[in-house]
């Protein structure tokens, strides 16, 4: 699945801003933002030219872009080419993330305690617009298993974690979130309008669970449920996952992740 272009991604956002808000954008700024939101697991090399044409810049813009970032550090210039990978201060910016933010922090003693009492895979995960981002990963010991990387991204709408995280979402925030967005199909049950993905949000949200048989991934079963804040708001979501083959059912680990998840969102001082 591709994302909306980073650039086309933050003007967005300047346009939701209101008029006095929006004249303090620093613009280079946020063009140097979307030049590090292009990487991805999957396109880890990125040029010049391909900067310039998928954020709609002149090349000589995207190399003046490119060579600042790479001189404090945040891109880095592949041996005998023209071509950038992320730099090692956007890794330290991640970990530093990971190692400050409190739902983590109060979360990963939790998921790792989740996977040894279940056997299965336990992450935790945030929202990022319509995408998940993982930001924890407790890999089953088992020889059939689909491990996670920190850092990976999915669509909401087709995945457990994704719907769990978007289970206080009126219709309309819905509609305007997915405002100019696909919603690509991974399966027959992805839905692929706001209509669709509401209707199974609501019938998810009144079991208090989200969960997925094949639904992303062939083979997968995956069960998730939401963390909220003091504010009663939700901030991350705890999953459960792993091969069908030895997680057959999913009543079988839903209390468990429901424990799971109410521990974190105790921890962050919500008492709902």
């Amino acid at each position: 699945m591709k994302s909306r272009g980073g650039l086309e991604k933050l003007d967005n956002m300047v346009q939701q801003d209101e008029p006095e808000q929006a004249r303090y954008v620093v613009t280079a700024l946020r063009r140097g933002l979307a030049v590090l939101s292009l990487f991805r697991r999957e396109r880890r090399v990125i040029t010049v030219p391909e900067i310039a044409s998928a954020l709609k810049l002149s090349r000589a813009t995207a190399f003046r872009t490119a060579y600042t970032l790479e001189r404090d550090g945040y891109l880095h210039r592949v041996s005998n080419s023209h071509a950038f990978q992320l730099g090692p201060r956007v890794l330290l910016l991640g970990f530093d993330y990971l190692h400050g933010t409190e739902v983590v922090a109060c979360g990963r003693e939790t998921v790792y305690a989740l996977r040894d009492r279940t056997g299965f895979s336990a992450h935790m995960c945030v929202r990022d617009g319509t995408e998940i981002v993982y930001v924890l990963n407790a890999s089953s010991h088992h020889r059939l298993r689909g491990d996670i990387a920190v850092g990976t991204r999915y669509p909401c709408h087709a995945v457990a974690s994704g719907r769990a995280l978007l289970f206080d979402m009126s219709k309309s925030e819905l509609a305007a979130l997915y405002r100019g967005v696909k919603m690509h199909a991974f399966s027959e049950q992805t839905p692929t309008t706001v209509e669709k993905l509401f209707a199974m949000i609501a019938a998810e949200r009144g079991q208090g669970y989200a969960s997925n048989v094949s639904g992303f991934v062939s083979g997968i079963v995956s069960v998730s449920v939401p963390v909220r804040d003091q504010e009663g708001a939700i901030v991350a979501a705890i999953n459960v996952s792993d091969s069908e083959t030895v997680l057959k059912d999913v009543t079988s680990v839903r209390d468990e992740v429901l424990r799971a998840a109410s521990q974190v969102s105790a921890q962050l001082g919500w008492r709902g």
